[in-house]
């Protein structure tokens, strides 16, 4: 026996280098699912754009039992609207929800969002496998740990779920969804087909802005075994480019060198990015060397700001000085490094945000991520800030509706700053010649859609 599964994703405005991935974490879940014997099928609406009509044709043809959505803080919204369509259509289909939103307030989601029958608790592989083996059987869900549900009027949060080895999870099923689609949105690539690969879970950092409702802050690794053969199966299937999306791939420093040393000697000629950054204190010179021949050509670097203060402000547990010496070593290989940066983090002022710009055009960065300090449900900052409900629909990527936090900065304030760091760094006449001749096509590529986001957002497009 076996129970169908429709997983989705919300349809809602996304920055240009989100839609060019799979969601990763519902291809593990669906993976878990089809492991366990039950049929899944994928709506990835932020890629297929579909209409009310479209979504409920879909539901109707395959008829599944329980509907699954994932979203974070910014899709909370769109996530609920698309559950209540279909909960409003089809009452019988069970509608479940699962992220790092609804992990960090689940019995609140379930009270803001009556429509809604389960919400998942941290990670949803295991958790969601034994949910719908559960309501299959007609079983007492009290015993399923990790969910939230109702009894009566009543909200029933279940005992945590005990973190996952990642060893153990089966690869990600990335053939339920449609590959051909995520190839034409990619955004700054070398070579496709590309995708993602996620080496380890949890991050033990202590930065008060970070969201940890899902993986939580203990480092588990999967092994330089099990992330080689995934990447083997990757090269099978004929990929060209793997983005590695740990939050922290290279905190066990000789974990991340034997991977690296096993994809050279595997002589696949891949090329590999880091898009959600590594720390500044894990990179030495024999790290940098084995990234760049390993084929790694792009990098980030989470700094936050430079200014020493607001550093520690934010428990980011990093020094200037260790900036400066990463970004010399990966710029000394030749590779594509950028810096993420926040604006209005807390004891920021107009001259801590220029010492930020100061410190990329110092270090000669070849770019700069600017986002703006928002408290999420899950971090620290929430815990300590946040007294009231929120509107969830003021938490867009593109700032558009923004709720500006920390320092009890105005919107205009914000806002400002951000406009005066992005232009600051990329309105400058020789950037674009520099991009060109530090990197070719591939710069020439960063420079148009980086063009064409700036306009996106500034003319509030959909993408």
């Amino acid at each position: 026996m076996s129970m169908k599964v429709m997983l989705a994703t919300p349809v809602m405005k996304e920055r240009a280098a989100d839609i060019q991935y799979i969601p990763l974490g519902l291809a593990y879940v669906a993976s878990s699912l089809v492991n366990t014997g039950h049929e899944v099928r994928i709506l990835d609406a932020r890629i297929l754009k579909p209409s009310d009509e479209e979504i409920l044709r879909a539901v109707e043809e395959f008829s599944p039992a329980v509907f699954g959505v994932t979203a974070t803080t910014c899709q909370i919204y769109d996530a609920a609207v698309l559950l209540k369509l279909i909960k409003s259509s089809f009452p019988e289909i069970k509608a479940v929800i699962g992220g790092p939103h609804v992990s960090a307030l689940p019995q609140h989601t379930l009270k803001e969002f009556p429509w809604i029958d389960f919400v998942i608790v941290g990670e949803g592989e295991e958790t969601a496998s034994e949910l719908v083996s559960f309501l299959e059987a007609g079983r007492n869900l009290s015993a399923v740990k990790g969910i939230c549900y109702r009894v009566g009027k009543k909200t029933v949060l279940t005992p945590p779920r005990e973190f996952s080895d990642p060893n153990k999870l089966p690869f990600p099923a990335r053939e339920l969804f449609p590959l051909d689609r995520y190839a034409k949105n990619a955004f700054v690539v070398k070579e496709t087909p590309m995708t993602t690969i996620i080496t380890s879970r949890g991050c033990p950092g202590g930065c008060v802005f970070c969201c940890k409702s899902t993986f939580g802050r203990k480092f588990r690794a999967r092994s330089v075994e099990n992330v080689l053969q995934e990447i083997e199966l990757l090269v099978e299937r004929g990929y060209r480019e793997i983005h590695v999306v740990d939050d922290a791939f290279t905190l066990d420093r000789n974990r991340a060198k034997e991977i690296l040393r096993g994809i050279i000697s595997k002589g696949w000629n891949l090329n590999f990015t880091l898009p959600n950054g590594i720390r500044v204190d894990t990179v030495d010179e024999e790290m940098a060397a084995l990234l760049k021949k390993a084929g790694f050509y792009w990098l980030w670097f989470g700094v936050e700001s430079g200014d020493q203060g607001v550093i520690n402000n934010i428990k980011k547990g990093i020094r200037i000085e260790q900036v400066r010496k990463a970004v010399k070593l990966t710029k000394k290989q030749g590779m594509f490094t950028g810096l993420y940066f926040i604006v209005g983090l807390l004891g920021s002022s107009p001259k801590t945000e220029r010492k930020s710009l100061e410190l990329a055009l110092e270090l000669d960065a070849d770019a700069v991520g600017v986002s703006i300090l928002t408290v999420y449900p899950g971090s620290e900052l929430f815990s300590t800030l946040r007294k009231n409900e929120a509107d969830w629909k003021a938490f867009r990527h593109d700032f558009s509706e923004h709720v500006f936090t920390g320092e009890g900065f105005d919107g205009r304030y914000i806002l400002s700053e951000f406009q005066k760091f992005i232009g600051g760094f990329y309105l400058r006449p020789a950037y674009p010649i520099k991009m060109l001749l530090r990197h070719g096509r591939f710069g020439a590529r960063f420079l148009t859609a980086s063009l064409q986001n700036l306009i996106i957002r500034r003319l509030g497009l959909e993408v």
